[in-house]
């Protein structure tokens, strides 16, 4: 018995000194990328960091009028419907800016299988999230890699910095995969994974 609470103490221990890696990991590359010039705004589309709300408008709506994009749930947001070549089973995402002095500072986007249901278990946020990330690495060849950040709390993340722009992808719930843009110049650093 004893035995096995030890052993149970050295797993735990490596569990812990793991996470607080992965932090290391992260927060070294986040400081290394600030510290760089490198200024990268791309987010996908044509739509980018720093773009003005009012071009962001625009280009929705051009983009709604040539049926590239929808009106998202509610009309709160934009919907872009993925081919059958970008994830394993039809599906679609919806996404939205935050804004700051005008112009984007961030963007939110949420996955979702199209057939999605409660009993539906390869439809759900735990099959979609590789999906996403074999996605976002093909959208983002270049740069650093995507690294994995483990939290047992909260679920793990993957989060990929290249100079100013930080894409944090994580499973928000049973049915989405949220990812998170921010340009790392305009917030702290810490704040999208402690939400």
């Amino acid at each position: 018995m004893k035995l096995l609470k030890l052993l149970l103490i050295f797993l735990l221990a490596g569990l812990f000194a793991c996470q607080q890696s992965d932090m290391q990991r992260y927060t070294a590359l986040l400081r290394k990328e600030r510290e760089s010039s490198k200024v990268v705004n791309d987010i996908y589309f044509g739509i980018s960091l720093g773009m003005t709300s009012k071009d962001f408008y625009a280009y929705c709506w051009d983009m709604n009028r040539k049926g590239m994009f929808k009106d998202g749930p509610g009309n709160t947001c934009v919907m872009y419907q993925l081919d059958k070549k970008e994830l394993k089973y039809p599906g679609f995402m919806t996404f939205y800016p935050e804004f700051k002095d005008g112009t984007i500072y961030s963007l939110w986007t949420k996955f979702e299988y199209s057939g999605w249901m409660p009993w539906n278990k390869q439809l759900s946020s735990d099959s979609l999230l590789p999906d996403v990330i074999r996605l976002y690495e093909k959208w983002y060849p270049a740069g650093n890699r995507f690294m994995k950040i483990e939290n047992h709390e909260k679920g793990n993340a993957w989060v990929k910095v290249d100079g100013n722009r930080r894409i944090l992808i994580r499973k928000y719930d049973d049915m989405d995969v949220k990812v998170d843009y921010v340009d790392t110049r305009r917030e702290k650093a810490q704040k999208a994974l402690k939400k």
